[in-house]
């Protein structure tokens, strides 16, 4: 039985080739997204490829969980991206 889960967290890499984004979650986990032509992936302003997603991003992503544990990534969304963090004044 699948169940639904939401993820958000900092990308720290993407495998184009496995079709996999790998996240370091907002409690510190890490988990791996698995992406596949249903996966929609929202960018700020228009829709990305799997290939526009970049270590350091933000997301935020809408899962099942399959019966053999992995995360299957129904939607991406792109709520910050790396760029930004390193123009923060904070930073």
């Amino acid at each position: 039985m699948q169940t639904s889960r939401q993820v958000m967290g900092m990308v720290t890499q993407v495998d184009l080739g496995e079709g996999h984004v790998r996240l370091k979650e907002d409690d510190e986990s890490f988990c791996t997204l698995c992406c596949g032509g249903g996966t929609h992936i929202l960018g700020e302003e228009e829709p990305l490829a799997l290939g526009g997603l970049q270590a350091g991003d933000y997301i935020r992503s809408e899962c099942t969980t399959a019966e053999d544990g992995k995360l299957l990534a129904s939607k991406i969304v792109l709520m910050r991206p790396a760029w930004r963090m390193l123009e923060s004044p904070e930073m």
